[in-house]
């Protein structure tokens, strides 16, 4: 008989994503290493605000840190969803940051900050897909459960 594979998280929120989640990225850290987890991923919402305190954690703890974000992007329509991209390489982590910064590029308007969520167009993430692993998002905003969940209110 063999046994399961290890469980890793691949989609989870620090306290950076207000009202999303409530630990640290170094309590993160310690959980995952007190539950036997091999790796986890950090994807805090349009941001990786936590990860070098996150990846610090990890080191002593035996964890693989992976790190990554859920990204709101904008699709021809106008509708928005969230996609969760984990960084695969160097390269995938130039890409994340391009498109990080890209999301936010929208958010100030001159010298002053405006309200408008980070968010960066699908042609954007297209340009800079190399070396990032895309996942289909959140259940409840997700690129992927939002396309499903429209169109069953559409069909009924």
């Amino acid at each position: 008989m063999s046994l399961p594979a290890p469980y890793v998280e691949l989609h989870c929120h620090s306290a950076f994503s207000f009202l999303d989640g409530a630990s640290t990225p170094t309590e993160l850290a310690a959980a995952a290493a007190e539950l036997g987890h091999p790796a986890l991923a950090l994807t805090d919402h349009d941001g990786i605000w936590g990860s070098l305190e996150f990846a610090h954690a990890c080191h002593g703890l035996g964890v693989t840190p992976i790190t990554g974000s859920e990204l709101t992007i904008e699709v021809a329509d106008g509708s928005r969803g969230h996609i969760t991209l984990l960084v695969e390489n160097p390269a995938g982590y130039a890409n994340l940051c391009r498109l990080l910064t890209r999301a936010h590029a929208q958010t100030r308007d001159g010298t002053q900050r405006n309200a408008e969520q980070p968010w960066a167009p699908i042609e954007a993430l297209e340009q800079h897909s190399e070396g990032l692993i895309c996942l289909s998002g959140c259940a409840g905003h997700g690129a992927v459960a939002g396309f499903w969940e429209q169109r069953r209110k559409t069909e009924a």
